[in-house]
């Protein structure tokens, strides 16, 4: 096993009993993601208090997850076959969208709460948020049983391991698409209001709309990801993507990335915390 041409994993009585890469992972890249994941997840804790945006906690914990994943890619790279760093990194890299999208879940009702549009929710968020973040719950669930299982190398748990990550993903692409068009259809609804609120009214919070397109941006980077890596478990172990390493920095790591980035820079904490001392200042003028 010390060449860069794979397969890599456990080898008992002269078997391959469980096949972890079928490439050497690159150690730059994960410690590249590493670090880019650190920097905005250390944003988003700063975020965290300044805002007091406490429904950010699962999607820190996400990025912490993101972090540490890549911290086991990059660790895969000298040791391919060791299952220390492999389950490390497919263990958190399937649980950390799941977290993240709780957040996104939570994030709807809040903001439609926050330009008083509760009213344009098809579903009132006492029931949506639970709802979808039980069904997180769930998909994080499979995710952690579908990424220890096949440690064991017996055939039977690498089968039921296969169809529990298989089953997450599909459920969760199936859910975010749902999620996606309830929030274009929340936002659609806000604009027809014929007699829009006060905060709706107010010029200094007219960018609330960039708010409710960056759920539905952010929600198809993940429905992306979801579908490439449903494609990876699908295609098995000697398929085309699970075979070639860019794909999981592609439609993985960057995309993810690209969810947490856009939230640093439109972070919907600030509209909830702008409508709210509008509300106070007008609030105090009558």
């Amino acid at each position: 096993m010390d060449g860069d041409q794979g397969p890599f994993g456990p080898v008992v009585n002269g078997t391959m009993v469980v096949v972890f890469y079928q490439y050497r992972p690159s150690e730059i890249a994960g410690y590249a993601f590493l670090g880019l994941f650190a920097i905005a997840t250390l944003a988003h804790i700063v975020y965290l208090f300044i805002l007091r945006a406490w429904w950010f906690i699962p999607f820190i914990l996400g990025g912490i997850a993101e972090v540490f994943g890549y911290y086991g890619r990059a660790l895969s790279h000298d040791q391919p076959d060791v299952v220390g760093p492999w389950i490390l990194q497919n263990l958190l890299l399937l649980t950390a969208p799941p977290l993240i999208s709780a957040t996104i879940y939570m994030t709807l009702g809040r903001l439609a709460t926050a330009v008083d549009s509760r009213r344009c929710l098809p579903v009132t968020p006492r029931l949506l948020t639970p709802l979808y973040v039980l069904l997180d719950v769930g998909v994080v669930g499979t995710q952690l049983a579908g990424s220890v299982l096949p440690a064991s190398g017996e055939p039977s748990a690498i089968e039921l391991s296969k169809k529990l990550v298989l089953s997450g993903l599909l459920a969760q692409a199936v859910a975010l698409t749902i999620f996606i068009l309830i929030a274009w259809f929340v936002e659609h609804r806000i604009k027809q209001i014929s007699s829009p609120t006060i905060v709706l009214n107010d010029n200094t919070l007219a960018h609330w709309g960039n708010h409710f397109r960056a759920i539905q941006g952010v929600t198809l980077l993940i429905i992306v990801r979801s579908i490439v890596r449903t494609v990876e478990y699908v295609q098995g172990p000697d398929g085309f993507v699970i075979s070639h390493e860019a794909f999981i920095y592609i439609f993985d790591a960057v995309l993810m990335w690209l969810v947490m980035a856009i939230y640093t820079v439109l972070h919907p904490g600030r509209l909830v915390r702008d409508t709210r001392r509008q509300k106070n200042i007008k609030g105090a003028k009558h």
